[in-house]
């Protein structure tokens, strides 16, 4: 898959194929990212995200196509020449020296004035808000102090390009979510170009202005989040980028969808054949099995089987036939919620009614 290039953009991935011996990683992968964009790679693992970002970084060389950062070809050139900045996922800080000493490492090794280094160094613990631990060393910090350590070494040498392999994923739910907001300010401060590798959908959701969903190697849809999230183009994004019910249906002659016993409205024209139909658990409307959802849409008999609570949500897990489809609604305070065994009907629009040609065929 090939995505077309405008004038500015600063990252260019052209034809990129990898191959391991015999076996292909990534094959003819093609786009561009804009200057100051951040762009998340998204994807199950083993599916050529993390080498995609290795390859970039330097530390991987492509067996074909080209590399360009502002219009240089930089597919041959070494990794310290490539003036780009990268934050690991075990962060990679040095245990012996303090957090200063560790963000002044970068600047050091380009042989910068002292007075310079010092400066440097101190802005960007100033940015990330850690001034005041300058002296600690990386063990006398939390998970997320070592994380914006890393993030200001990286920072600190000002480079073209950010890179950053799965930052979050060794901190907590609640500092995970801090992290998130924290370090899209400072891209967006700063006006960095950054690309980060992640497998949590929330992460590249509410951090990026695209992304790239991968498998196997190669990309499934490569666009804006709500472009991914509201439209995905296979039923492979929809299903790894959001939570979604699964029907397996069928399309007659004459264009007509049926699934979970009943047939269904589609936004689109459909082409006979089976098909997996998608519907999202937050857009299904729970009513009583008596009443009548006023709005035109696609409505299924159904009893509740299951309830689960999660705090700000209730799950519903509600027996169609031979499925059970979940749905979920936003928990309020003295909401009574519904019993197991319930006879209920449930509604969605047709638009939120995604339909894909069966994989399985």
């Amino acid at each position: 898959m090939s995505v077309s290039t405008a004038t500015d953009d600063h990252l260019q991935l052209r034809d990129i194929g990898v191959s391991f011996g015999n076996v292909d990683v990534i094959s003819s992968l093609g786009l561009a990212v804009r200057r100051g964009e951040m762009v998340a790679f998204l994807g199950p693992s083993g599916c050529g995200k993390t080498t995609t970002l290795r390859m970039i970084a330097g530390l991987i060389t492509p067996s074909r196509g080209h590399i360009m950062v502002g219009g240089r070809d930089i597919t041959g050139v070494p990794i310290h020449d490539r003036d780009m900045g990268m934050v690991f996922q075990s962060y990679a800080l040095f245990p012996h020296m303090d957090v200063t000493r560790n963000v002044q490492f970068g600047l050091r090794m380009r042989n910068l004035p002292s007075s310079e280094v010092e400066s440097r160094a101190r802005k960007a613990l100033d940015m990330v808000q850690l001034g005041h631990l300058a002296q600690r060393k990386p063990r006398e910090l939390s998970g997320g102090q070592q994380q914006r350590v890393a993030l200001a070494r990286a920072l600190v040498i000002q480079p073209s390009i950010l890179l950053l392999d799965e930052p979050l994923s060794n901190l907590d739910a609640k500092l995970r979510d801090e992290m998130r907001v924290q370090i899209r300010m400072l891209q967006q401060a700063s006006g960095i170009t950054a690309v980060f590798v992640t497998h949590d959908q929330v992460e590249a959701l509410s951090m990026c202005d695209r992304i790239v969903v991968m498998r196997h190697g190669r990309i499934e849809q490569f666009g804006t989040p709500t472009e991914i999230y509201e439209h995905p183009a296979t039923a492979f994004v929809a299903n790894f980028v959001g939570r979604t019910n699964r029907l397996k249906g069928v399309v007659d002659a004459n264009g007509k969808l049926t699934a979970a016993g009943r047939t269904l409205a589609a936004p689109d024209k459909l082409a006979p054949g089976k098909v997996e139909v998608l519907v999202r658990p937050h857009r299904i409307a729970l009513h009583p099995a008596e009443s009548k959802p006023a709005s035109a849409g696609n409505a299924v008999a159904g009893q509740v089987a299951s309830i689960t609570f999660v705090g700000d949500l209730i799950q519903y897990g509600v027996r169609v036939g031979g499925d059970e489809l979940v749905v979920e609604e936003a928990t309020r305070r003295g909401t009574n919620f519904l019993a197991v065994g319930e006879q209920v009907v449930l509604a969605w629009s047709v638009d939120d009614t995604l339909v894909y040609p069966d994989a399985s065929q």
